[in-house]
């Protein structure tokens, strides 16, 4: 498979390939054609902090019941999905901000397949590319694989302006059958270009053994269709982390701990307009609507600026372009920007376990030494004008 990293491009250091990288453009100048998006919503493209792709979680639902589920997915039962209002309401949001692209994940977006359609075709409406669609592939079997790409082709998934939309399938503990798994793929790459369609796996292990599912996929992919289609997947191997919104979650056995200074040091430039290999800078919307200015699912709290479903993103946004906590990882290319605010006798002999366990410490830090505050309230109060407007009429005169 294409090695995770491959064709990164950076502004400002060097020219752009078109078509090139996971998260592939279709124009060598896309970060001015961004930029120009920026300007058309009356936004100064030369703010701090202005996001190429909002990673949105569309539901908490799944299908499956990975233990360690880093998503924080929840049962079907138990889970919640962004009705049909909200997601208009936040569509309507994206494009103030002159939002380029977005990013679909959940839980599984296909347990809320409405919804899922109802997204595509709006973000198709309003010019908001999708450069990515999360699933575990739970639409693999033989009778609805291919139904299911040509009603995601007819909703728009494939009509992006700036990306070539990329589909991911996480491999793990989940239980969807990998013969599902190598049809999608196979059906994806015989029936679409790397112009059209890119694809790659999420393979995620265990951080105690590190063991991965990818051979094991490969081999049935090759059992059934023949050589492995590597020059047309991309790889991204992650390792499975904590996620605090499952409370019964088995804890995750990651052996060793390293000091918060080394996290810092290793930490790249998140904030770097930067396509190919990733999409930079990127943010997270949760179901709920908090929006937090780093994509981790893990994401410290702190790093939650407002909720989208209950303020304006352009106050949202300019929040975040205040804090002085990004502003100072944004100018310090990484959380070694830290190492000015934080003591080293702090960061060299504490020890966590992640690179966002050591952005959730340095926060802490940064905060009660500077005397400045990170973050903002998730559920801000809502104007009492606001709340009226929701009242049903009574017939009482007020």
């Amino acid at each position: 498979m294409i090695k995770e990293g491959s064709y990164l491009f950076v502004e400002g250091q060097g020219p752009v390939e078109p078509y090139r990288g996971k998260y592939a453009v279709k124009a060598a100048d896309v970060f001015d054609r961004i930029r120009r998006g920026w300007a058309a919503a009356g936004l100064d493209p030369a703010s701090p902090y202005l996001p190429m792709r909002i990673e949105m979680e569309l539901t908490t639902k799944c299908n499956d019941h990975c233990p360690t589920c880093g998503m924080g997915a929840m049962p079907l039962a138990e889970g919640r999905t962004l009705t049909d209002g909200q997601l208009r309401f936040l569509l309507d949001q994206f494009t103030s901000i002159g939002l380029p692209s977005l990013a679909i994940t959940g839980g599984e977006p296909f347990t809320a397949w409405r919804a899922l359609l109802v997204l595509l075709e709006g973000a198709r409406d309003r010019e908001i590319d999708i450069s990515k669609l999360t699933t575990n592939g739970i639409w693999g079997t033989r009778q609805r694989c291919g139904p299911v790409f040509e009603r995601l082709e007819k909703a728009g998934f494939l009509d992006g302006r700036l990306f070539v939309p990329l589909l991911m399938l996480s491999i793990g503990e989940q239980t969807t059958p990998l013969e599902d798994v190598a049809r999608i793929i196979h059906h994806a790459v015989t029936h679409y270009s790397d112009q059209e369609l890119n694809v790659a796996v999420s393979s995620l292990a265990d951080p105690g053994t590190r063991e991965h599912r990818v051979d094991d996929l490969m081999a049935v992919y090759e059992k059934a269709y023949g050589d492995f289609p590597h020059d047309r997947v991309h790889s991204t191997m992650r390792v499975y982390l904590n996620n605090e919104r499952l409370e019964e979650q088995a804890p995750v056995d990651r052996p060793g701990m390293t000091p918060v200074s080394r996290w810092m040091d290793r930490c790249f430039d998140c904030f770097a307009p930067t396509v190919g290999a990733y999409v930079l800078p990127t943010s997270l919307m949760k179901q709920d609507g908090c929006w937090y200015s780093c994509a981790a699912f893990n994401v410290p709290e702190k790093l939650a600026f407002g909720n989208l479903l209950r303020e304006r993103a352009r106050d949202v946004l300019a929040r975040a372009n205040d804090s002085a906590y990004i502003a100072r990882v944004r100018a310090g290319r990484g959380l070694k920007a830290l190492h000015e605010v934080v003591p080293p006798a702090y960061t060299k002999n504490t020890t966590c376990t992640s690179f966002c366990d050591s952005c959730a410490l340095l926060i802490d830090q940064h905060d009660a030494i500077t005397g400045e505050g990170t973050g903002h309230p998730s559920v801000p109060v809502i104007p009492a004008a606001s709340l009226l407007t929701r009242v049903q009429p009574t017939g009482i005169e007020r």
